[in-house]
């Protein structure tokens, strides 16, 4: 081997730099089937794109996330119904705090957590039944935080995004469930 060859060998490392990350999914999830003739989903969100925020820089932002529920869990089954539902997302942001680090000698050989990611997933579903009037509106809010480390490689930072993610799509889930039994029974098929 010459001298370039061996020294590209050298620089080959096995550990990835950032990998595929996974699918939220929800296919798993039985449909709530809604006697509605559509379902529209309307990101009310608008985000900033810069620090604070960092939903940006997320392989699979809140928004996403809460649109992919929607397309997976909700389904319209009744084209003639008079009535329609909405689901508009109020609030899908991620803030990024930095966390203070040991100062001093002992700063230097501690890895310690020096970001927090604070998640919100915030949405409205309405249901409008145009010829009798009818309407109800429910309200969800999820919110779930994460820690990294300092020395997190990149394919671990997105790891601990994705898991959080989908812990805060979980508790949005489970509340949706609850809050439709209860408020929109009246259109559940």
């Amino acid at each position: 081997m010459t001298g370039a060859a061996l020294a590209l060998c050298a620089c080959a490392t096995d550990t990835p730099i950032a990998g595929p990350v996974p699918d939220l999914g929800f296919q798993h999830l039985s449909p709530i089937n809604l006697a509605v003739s559509k379902i529209v989903v309307t990101n009310a969100y608008q985000s900033p794109l810069k620090a604070p925020n960092a939903e940006h820089r997320f392989p699979t932002p809140p928004a996403a996330a809460i649109t992919t529920w929607t397309n997976a869990r909700l389904k319209a089954v009744d084209s003639s119904a008079p009535a329609m539902a909405t689901l508009t997302i109020e609030d899908a942001s991620v803030i990024e705090n930095k966390l203070q680090k040991t100062k001093g000698f002992k700063g230097l050989f501690t890895y310690e957590p020096t970001e927090r990611y604070d998640a919100t997933a915030i949405a409205r579903l309405e249901v409008n039944e145009s010829r009798q009037g009818a309407r109800a509106t429910i309200r969800v809010e999820a919110r779930r935080s994460v820690e990294v480390s300092e020395n997190a490689t990149l394919a671990e930072r997105e790891k601990a995004w994705f898991e959080m993610i989908e812990a805060l799509m979980g508790d949005f889930n489970d509340q949706m469930n609850q809050q439709i039994d209860r408020y929109l029974a009246r259109w559940i098929r």
